[in-house]
């Protein structure tokens, strides 16, 4: 049955529902939701969208649109299912939606780049459009566009961007051109088109070198150029410290007539080109939301939600985190940019009060305190949960290294067997069986160890001990594969792989287990993800930011080309040799213009282990490491559009929102393919910086994406998901033999960073 139910943006009439699903097994769970009146009467035609996580995650889905009256009472319940069935329905929870209103704006400041601050040019762009080749830049009083296809001219600005302060969230910018007298009147406004530059236009600034850092794909859609926003540009540039600029172009089918603009070199000032830009300036940020404090032996755990406001464009807040006794002597003193921290070394009897702040570069925010808990004893100790946890974790290892080749084998070298015994039962066919099938391709894993640290033994609310840890997981793979060509390997191996040393994985999990009692001994009960398990859903409508929910207006994967790499029998990469036709295909026009793999693989490594903003962050990750590391532009357009891609402030500045396309899988994956022309390549060809995405057999869309980080005993990725860095292998073998299993897998890559 489902753990730990919450509900949240119960401040709107589209509210989250939510609950941590597991198995025994570990695999794919379903989750289930019912909506009720507040009679017991399930409402018709309403259906709640069916959501699947991975075991120990929580699974959420939100209320649609129309549903809810504001005021009314609702009662919600869920369950999780696999393929032996369903579980029971959750005890009914109470749900009163309310239609809150919009929150005060804040105070804006506005500021006018112009002349000086807003550097421009005519930039002659068409094939014809100059006669010795060379196309320079023209900088007099005129801003030319148009002119006809084989003359085309276009615009470039930059701002000076030093009268913005740092920190700033940007609410809105606007381009306003005045057009350039014509006879006795005045030209028209037209719709133009805005491209971002990608690198910087270096001298000799012409037409050809601008072409060959401009986008290809505007930022907008056509439309004039006072009423196009360009916020989300330039917030990226503020937050980034670096901008070229941008280029305005008539649209295509307009470009055989021409238009001028005033530029920034008019006698007339007001006559410049302006770019007004509103913005809320930084502060220090609110204090943080939803504290809750959990007592353990010795210690505590604490969790909270972020700041409504974070003051300022910053990444998230550091935390400073005070424990205090009574008397209020300090007992404990911690800084974190996670949203939780376990302390560790308090008096059991004991009662300590914590107290909260949010620090960024722009302050400190207001404290937030809690009451006073008091830590206590567990039952039979802490140490025993601790050897129980331990003792299951190396069981597991011992199976899939073929240690001990079987459970029976692993829970009788356990002296704490009987404790996990049906927790591993149910595991050891499918760890065996990805034992035995990474022999079949000549690899085995000859390490593989988990060390516990942060570790807090306590019971919760409802009297059920629960242990909590950080798992740092370390295993060696050895064996089998082909190499990166720059790896020499074994001379002696055809193949070039070297079974002298392995590849390592690497994660780092944060868990919670829970216990049961027969007759009094301790039983393993459920695996779960530590946060997921622990997460308060504000009353906010911001409260769905943390957690990825369906997304129903997809339609079928056929929609856009799908081309998985073919799988063997066991599910895994077959190696046959790739075509030598498709790497003369997967060449770009520009060289300029294609996204850095190394760099997007540079920026993954050094950020792996950076803080999740999403209970499911794989997507969001691997967008932030193609925007930082491979350069890759933002898109503008609506939230659930493919051809969009960013994340940009809402309400009024306070909350940074992210594209579907940005954070959702299967969204990705069409917008990659549709909008960056990325293309489909086998897991021979595959290389640094490629993407890999996962789709499991009962599921609507790819749901997991990964980077490949390297090309040794087959792929090697890093992601943010089970584990930090693993294998291509390794990922699919964890569903492999479950009716839940990875069916289809592809590999892109990003060809274009516009």
């Amino acid at each position: 049955m489902p753990q730990a139910l919450e509900s949240g943006a119960t401040q709107s009439l589209t509210p989250l529902l939510s609950g941590l699903v597991s198995s025994p097994e570990q695999g794919r769970v379903r989750a289930e939701f019912v909506l009720r009146d507040a009679d017991g009467k399930q409402l018709a035609g309403v259906k709640i969208p069916e959501t699947w996580v991975d075991s120990g995650q929580r699974a959420a889905a939100r209320v649609p649109q129309g549903v809810l009256r504001a005021g009314t009472t609702y009662l919600w319940a869920m369950r999780s299912c696999t393929d032996r069935g369903c579980s029971a329905w959750s005890y009914e929870q109470e749900l009163t939606a309310a239609a809150a209103g919009d929150p005060k704006a804040p105070d804006t400041t506005s500021v006018t780049l112009t002349g000086s601050s807003l550097d421009d040019a005519t930039v002659p762009v068409g094939a014809k459009a100059c006669g010795n080749g060379g196309c320079p830049a023209v900088t007099d009083g005129r801003l030319m566009l148009g002119g006809g296809a084989d003359s085309e001219r276009a615009a470039w600005l930059k701002p000076d961007l030093g009268k913005v302060p740092e920190g700033a969230r940007v609410t809105r910018a606007r381009l306003v051109l005045t057009p350039a007298e014509c006879g006795t009147g005045t030209c028209a406004q037209r719709p133009v088109e805005m491209y971002q530059l990608y690198d910087a236009w270096d001298a000799p600034r012409t037409g050809t070198g601008l072409l060959d850092v401009l986008d290809d794909a505007p930022f907008t859609e056509s439309a004039l150029a006072d009423t196009q926003d360009l916020a989300p540009l330039v917030q990226s540039w503020i937050d980034d410290q670096a901008g070229e600029g941008f280029a305005v172009r008539l649209p295509a089918a307009d470009t055989g007539s021409s238009v001028s603009y005033h530029s920034s070199r008019s006698t007339d000032p007001a006559k410049r080109p302006q770019l007004v830009i509103t913005y809320v300036a930084p502060t220090a940020p609110g204090a943080p939301q939803d504290l809750r404090v959990t007592a353990g032996d010795g210690g505590l755990l604490a969790t909270w939600n972020p700041p409504m406001d974070l003051g300022s464009s910053a990444d998230g807040a550091e935390y400073t985190v005070v424990v205090t006794k009574a008397d209020g002597s300090e007992a404990a003193r911690a800084t974190t940019r996670d949203a939780h921290i376990v302390v560790d070394g308090l008096k059991n009897g004991t009662a300590h009060r914590v107290s909260l702040t949010a620090r960024t570069a722009h302050g400190s925010g207001p404290a937030t305190a809690s009451e006073a808990l008091t830590p206590v004893a567990v039952p039979g100790g802490a140490a025993t949960y601790r050897e129980i946890v331990q003792q299951y974790v190396d069981a597991r290892s011992a199976i899939l290294t073929d240690k001990h080749p079987t459970a029976a084998a692993a829970l009788a070298a356990s002296s704490r067997g009987a404790a996990f015994q049906d927790m591993l039962g149910a595991q050891a066919a499918d760890l065996a069986g990805a034992r035995a099938v990474l022999a079949k391709r000549g690899q085995h894993y000859t390490e593989m160890t988990t060390k516990l640290s942060d570790v807090l033994v306590g019971v919760d609310d409802s009297g059920t001990v629960f242990l909590r840890a950080v798992l740092e997981d370390s295993a060696v793979l050895t064996g089998g594969g082909p190499t990166d060509p720059g790896d020499p390997g074994d001379p002696g191996d055809p193949n070039g792989s070297d079974d002298s040393d392995g590849e390592p994985e690497e994660g780092r999990r944060e868990q919670r287990f829970t216990f049961s009692t027969n007759s009094g001994a301790p039983i393993l009960h459920v695996e779960a993800d530590a946060p997921a398990a622990e997460t308060v859903l504000s009353a906010s409508a911001t409260a769905t930011n943390g957690l990825e929910t369906t997304d129903d207006s997809l339609g079928p994967i056929s929609e856009v080309p799908d081309e998985p790499i073919a799988l063997d029998a066991d599910g895994l990469p077959t190696e046959e040799t790739a075509p030598a036709v498709q790497r003369s295909a997967l060449r770009v026009k520009r060289a300029a213009a294609q996204v850095s793999g190394s760099g997007t693989v540079k920026w993954a490594s050094r950020n792996v282990g950076t803080r999740w903003e999403y209970r499911q962050d794989c997507t969001n990750f691997v967008s932030k490491a193609l925007y930082h590391g491979g350069k890759m532009k933002t898109r503008h357009g609506g939230r659930k559009h493919d051809r969009a891609w960013w994340q940009q402030y809402y309400l009024f500045g306070k909350i940074k929102n992210k594209s579907y396309t940005w954070a959702a899988a299967e969204n990705f994956r069409r917008h990659m393919i549709r909008y960056r022309g990325a293309k489909h390549v086998t897991a021979l060809a595959a290389k640094p910086g490629d993407l890999v995405l996962f789709k499991w057999k009962k599921e609507r869309g790819y749901n997991h994406v990964a980077i490949v980080e390297r090309k040794r005993h087959g792929l090697q990725l890093i992601q943010h998901g089970s584990s930090n860095r693993t294998s291509l292998a390794a990922a699919i073998l964890r569903y492999r033999g479950k009716p839940n299993y990875i069916e289809r897998v592809t590999i892109l890559r990003p060809k274009a960073r516009s």
